[in-house]
């Protein structure tokens, strides 16, 4: 990465935090403080492993995922609004001419607009904010706290699951590459063998697996701590109650997560 991308990558990265850290103040809809700012991030993350692959522009793919969501407060329109916004911060960053105009077409296409025959930079930041939202233990624990947010309770939470992921496989269709594609299909089917057996594991209370002690952590909290806060806490809940090895397997799959990893 050329050095004058990675000092604009810095400062974006403190302004999204300054921007989203604790965006919106209180819960919003299917919203809560910080979601958008990690969000972001693991896109970003996700973006860049899919762009490799994919031999895309990463300078585009980076610049274009840090600043997706950066109006998400403007709701449906996020992606169109941001893109205007994005153009601005790009320029008074030095970012112009083709380079911003590739990333600005990047976020305004990304909630919905890419096509099959778009620049693959777009697709490459499309597909991994669908994944990161869908697929995956981080799309579980979403799914998770958003139901607990609406004040469902655990078992129910659980018991909706059943309705959940067939739903979320009908999006398979939309994504766009072929890496993009792959990456979904891994994280989905650790989705779905963590939602069936957890759902087996509060069938049967007396099962010392310990999927029902992640589930109920991450729904207790609902939202006050952000995701990494999430994962020390249920590792150090780990060490002091000598869980089952499952437990852990769940954080590290977690943290791959975050990461961009399958």
């Amino acid at each position: 990465m050329p050095q004058e991308i990675t000092s604009v990558v810095s400062t974006l990265e403190v302004l999204l935090r300054e921007r989203l850290g604790s965006w919106p103040s209180s819960w919003e809809g299917y919203h809560w403080p910080g979601y958008t700012y990690e969000h972001s991030l693991r896109v970003c993350d996700l973006a860049l492993e899919i762009a490799r692959r994919e031999s895309a522009d990463t300078d585009v793919v980076h610049l274009a995922a840090l600043l997706h969501d950066i109006r998400k407060d403007s709701g449906r329109g996020h992606a169109e609004t941001g893109a205007q916004e994005a153009a601005g911060i790009l320029a008074s960053l030095g970012v112009t001419g083709e380079l911003r105009e590739r990333v600005c077409n990047a976020i305004a296409t990304h909630s919905g607009k890419n096509t099959p025959d778009g620049p693959v930079e777009n697709r490459c930041l499309g597909d991994a904010d669908l994944i990161d939202s869908n697929f995956g233990l981080v799309a579980t624990w979403r799914f998770i706290t958003i139901r607990s947010g609406h004040k469902a309770s655990l078992p129910e939470t659980v018991a909706a699951m059943r309705e959940w992921l067939p739903k979320k496989d009908q999006l398979l269709a939309l994504l766009l590459t072929r890496s993009g594609k792959e990456v979904a299909r891994q994280r989905s089917a650790r989705m779905r063998v963590f939602c069936e057996e957890l759902m087996e594991e509060i069938a049967r209370p007396n099962s010392a697996d310990g999927l029902v002690t992640v589930a109920g952590f991450i729904h207790e909290d609902c939202g006050q701590h952000l995701l990494r806060e999430q994962i020390a806490g249920l590792e150090e809940l780990c060490e002091e109650h000598q869980a089952p090895s499952l437990l852990p397997t769940v954080c590290r799959s977690l943290r791959d997560e975050i990461r961009g990893l399958h």
